[in-house]
């Protein structure tokens, strides 16, 4: 596929899905307003960024893809990248455990972004053809 079509598919889908996702965030925010139940909100708003990562590793995945081989789990990305971004997603809101990271780095909204397409971003790149 044409180098730019892919750039141009792949920031289309990325925007689409951020405005897709800032209109479920008001409804599920307005949800749990009214019910009071706050616990699905929490693990939405968690998790909700990890497929932009997701997206913006897709086409290092698709160009492996069309490689022969077996697929195999990249164990350095696992154990570097994606369990601690993965603990930084889930303690202390999904696991109420106590941080190992300072307060302030947790509950920094931007930073809990930041985090969740990382998590997205490793998990795809932690696939490789042999």
């Amino acid at each position: 596929m044409n180098s730019k079509k892919l750039v141009f598919m792949q920031s289309t889908a990325i925007f689409g899905y951020l405005v897709f996702i800032s209109i479920v965030t008001v409804k599920v925010q307005g949800t749990a307003l009214v019910t009071e139940n706050f616990y699905f909100y929490i693990i939405f708003s968690q998790f909700v960024y990890v497929p932009v990562g997701i997206l913006l590793a897709l086409p290092g995945f698709l160009s492996k893809w069309e490689k022969g081989g077996q697929w195999k789990w990249k164990k350095r990305y696992g154990l570097f990248f994606l369990f601690p971004t993965l603990y930084m997603m889930m303690v202390p809101y999904v696991i109420p455990v106590g941080s190992l990271f300072p307060n302030l780095l947790i509950t920094n909204p931007s930073v809990s972004s930041v985090i969740q397409v990382l998590c997205g971003y490793f998990l795809i790149k932690g696939f490789e053809k042999e």
